[in-house]
């Protein structure tokens, strides 16, 4: 598989049908950055488990999972494409194609932090998404 086909896959518009539904790279194939592929396959079946327990029916189940996870893996595939947390690459070598000294008179930290927080915020990834409890709260994702 290529970079180009791995970053060119749009996101699906529906992983469930009736009792059977995608996870992981199957529902979501995403540029693999960051672990991507298997931290997201964690939070689907995290998702999942919760959806299954709270819901009287394995396909009102799925089609909740699907909602939920579909949608923030979405916006991840579409923000991979952007560069992801690689963005602060992309953005050092755009201001100094030539090289520099110092780091910080070509994106200062509170820069290179935007992109990669921001990141890690669309991906599920900040502490406090991390430690967010997750039984008992369908919402949680």
């Amino acid at each position: 598989m290529t970079t180009s086909f791995m970053a060119g896959m749009d996101p699906l518009p529906r992983w469930s049908f009736g009792r059977v539904s995608l996870l992981g790279d199957a529902a979501h194939p995403m540029y693999p950055v960051g672990s991507n592929g298997a931290s997201q396959a964690i939070l689907d079946a995290s998702c999942l488990a919760r959806c299954l327990a709270s819901t009287p029916s394995v396909a009102a189940a799925l089609a909740a999972y699907d909602a939920e996870r579909r949608l923030a893996t979405g916006a991840i595939v579409l923000t991979n494409r952007k560069g992801g947390p690689e963005g602060v690459i992309d953005m050092v070598e755009a201001r100094a194609p030539d090289g520099f000294g110092d780091i910080e008179q070509v994106a200062s930290y509170a820069e290179r932090e935007a992109v990669v927080r921001g990141y890690a915020s669309i991906a599920g990834f900040t502490q406090a998404q991390v430690n967010q409890p997750r039984q008992g709260n369908p919402g949680a994702g």
